[in-house]
């Protein structure tokens, strides 16, 4: 089945209002909740959306790691999935280019679709030119690497009662 970036990018969105609609959390406050807390709730939500589409933690290089291999938080059909969480605790750090470089390797290396999924729910969102920092993409070392194009979708809201804004680049990285 082809999912495209599109059906991805839409899937997380709906996630992230659920997250903030008090009559669908009740008493969870799943904002304030990390990333490492959210992935299992991520990954039940999307074996709903997606059914057998779905393939958490799928293998791919890594150049850099000893091993050469990591584990991409989600594949779903042929598009790559990288997760990042800011919860009300945490520094804008934790979204920056830099902090997720890891995740823009595999991203990189995946031969197919890849988008990085950004939540954030502090209120003081991201600018856009931290967005445009994503284009400085990491080193991956020495060899002749093929590198793919992926995507950054960032979720905000200025405050809990806006409405969500999305701002979403494609980042095509050079050779």
């Amino acid at each position: 089945m082809n999912i495209t970036k599109k059906e991805v990018v839409e899937a997380f969105s709906l996630l992230y209002e659920a997250i903030h609609n008090k009559s669908f959390r009740k008493s969870l406050y799943l904002n304030e909740w990390t990333e490492q807390e959210l992935l299992p709730l991520v990954r039940t939500f999307l074996l709903g959306y997606f059914g057998e589409s779905l393939v958490p933690e799928a293998a791919v290089a890594l150049p850099g790691a000893l091993s050469g291999k990591g584990r991409l938080d989600f594949l779903i059909g042929n598009v790559a999935v990288e997760f990042a969480v800011r919860n009300e605790t945490r520094s804008r750090a934790n979204l920056s280019a830099t902090v997720n470089s890891t995740e823009v390797k595999k991203l990189m290396k995946h031969p197919g679709l890849a988008v990085l999924i950004l939540f954030d729910f502090r209120n003081e969102p991201l600018s856009e030119n931290d967005i445009e920092n994503f284009r400085e993409w990491p080193s991956l070392g020495k060899g002749n690497h093929n590198k793919s194009p992926f995507n950054v979708a960032y979720f905000h809201r200025k405050t809990r009662s806006t409405k969500t804004t999305l701002i979403e680049k494609n980042i095509r990285v050079g050779a």
